[in-house]
């Protein structure tokens, strides 16, 4: 695959409503099947959703999730009948299949959290939350870097240095980067790895 990279504004953010009809996400990217069936399927999806009530996460047979709470208190997933667990706000990602049944509840009011779906036929994923000052070194077939607040620098392999403003995202395939989140900044790295 060639290098590439892509800057993505709230413009080119996508909403689309939840598969069970339970509320809305945010897709802030997204790499369609190559075979281009009708049915829907991705390789991988990064995606924001906000979550105000309790209810069930809908089906994605196939798929390996991570999810992590980026604004609110916080939530508990209850996963294929085992006890809960709970994630606060910006703690490290929760990895779960996705075709598990799930129930989702908020700790204390609403939330919003981000999501990485691969097809786990294709693809291998790794979600990393970022609270500043930091700094993470990033590889993969294809970088997804979304700043979530503040301004993050997105430096690549050669030296070029990439501006990512808040509500803002960079695609970037084939290439290798540093991402570095200043002080009072945060920001969110999905890296996919194919298969």
């Amino acid at each position: 695959m060639l290098s590439s990279i892509t800057r993505l504004t709230p413009a080119d953010h996508r909403r689309v409503p939840w598969k069970n009809g339970g509320g809305v996400t945010t897709e802030l990217a997204v790499e369609p099947a190559a075979d281009g069936r009708p049915d829907g399927r991705f390789v991988w999806r990064v995606s924001i959703a906000d979550v105000v009530e309790p209810g069930p996460f809908s089906a994605f047979p196939g798929y390996d999730r991570l999810i992590a709470v980026v604004e609110g208190d916080g939530m508990r997933l209850s996963v294929d009948g085992a006890p809960p667990v709970e994630r606060r706000r910006l703690d490290p990602a929760f990895a779960f299949p996705g075709e598990a049944p799930v129930w989702c509840e908020p700790t204390a009011g609403p939330i919003r959290d981000v999501n990485l779906m691969v097809d786990r036929a294709s693809a291998t994923g790794a979600l990393t939350l970022l609270a500043g000052p930091a700094a993470h070194r990033a590889a993969g077939d294809v970088l997804l870097v979304h700043a979530l607040a503040g301004m993050l620098t997105v430096t690549l392999a050669g030296g070029e240095a990439l501006a990512v403003p808040a509500g803002h995202s960079l695609l970037l395939r084939d290439v290798a980067a540093l991402v570095e989140v200043p002080d009072g900044a945060e920001g969110v790295c999905a890296e996919v790895q194919r298969r």
